[in-house]
């Protein structure tokens, strides 16, 4: 646990965490873990159901975790596939990025504690049109894209489980959520900043489906 990470806290049980500061009736949104990872839903969510998925060690990006973790696919695929059952959506047709930032100097959105973003039913997303990204030939497999991304180099990546993912390494610090910019631009919605959301109702829905609340 690093005390200065949000995440980290919130993982460990604090109330001093910005999910708290806007649901403090809300012990926990953890909607499903595994031995590594825990998935929760996003706040400024982009559309209902988008939901994060973080290692429960503190890692900077997916590509330490997943050279961390020997079984790092089993229990990634696992979740992917347990909160698709438990929200109702299909796997195939979600969006799925990250920044995988180590720090301030490669902008980002100011958590440093890695988290994929999922997005469920946005198939329509032209991935590759979100960014200039290297690979114009998607790669098929998830996996083996964070396992060719170095850990020491900061990169985005964006896809789907369908056609496949596209991915850079970036050499200049990214813009704070270019990536929640770029789609919401493709969804004609102005709900991208996540700073600027309080509570919401799709975050509400999406945690009545697994608890009491």
């Amino acid at each position: 646990m690093i005390n200065d990470c949000v995440f980290c806290r919130e993982l460990n049980g604090s109330r001093d965490t910005n999910f708290a500061e806007r649901y403090p009736e809300i012990k926990s949104r953890v909607i499903f873990e595994t031995e590594s990872l825990a998935a929760f839903p996003c706040i400024g969510q982009i559309v209902c159901g988008h939901f994060l998925i973080v290692p429960k060690s503190h890692d900077c990006t997916l590509a330490q975790t997943q050279k961390r973790l020997s079984n790092f696919e089993q229990e990634l695929f696992l979740i992917l596939r347990e909160v698709h059952l438990i929200l109702g959506f299909e796997l195939n047709d979600s969006l799925i990025f990250e920044h995988g930032a180590l720090g301030p100097n490669d902008g980002s959105c100011g958590i440093y504690h890695a988290h994929l973003h999922v997005l469920p039913s946005t198939s329509k997303i032209a991935a590759f049109e979100l960014y200039n990204f290297q690979n114009k030939d998607p790669m098929r497999n998830l996996e083996s894209l964070l396992k060719n991304i170095p850990i020491d180099k900061p990169y985005i990546f964006a896809g789907n489980m369908k056609e496949g993912f596209y991915h850079t390494l970036l050499e200049e610090p990214l813009p704070s959520q270019t990536l929640r910019k770029a789609i919401a631009n493709q969804l004609n919605t102005e709900q991208w900043d996540w700073r600027k959301s309080q509570r919401e109702e799709s975050m509400l829905s999406t945690l009545r489906k697994v608890t009491n609340i």
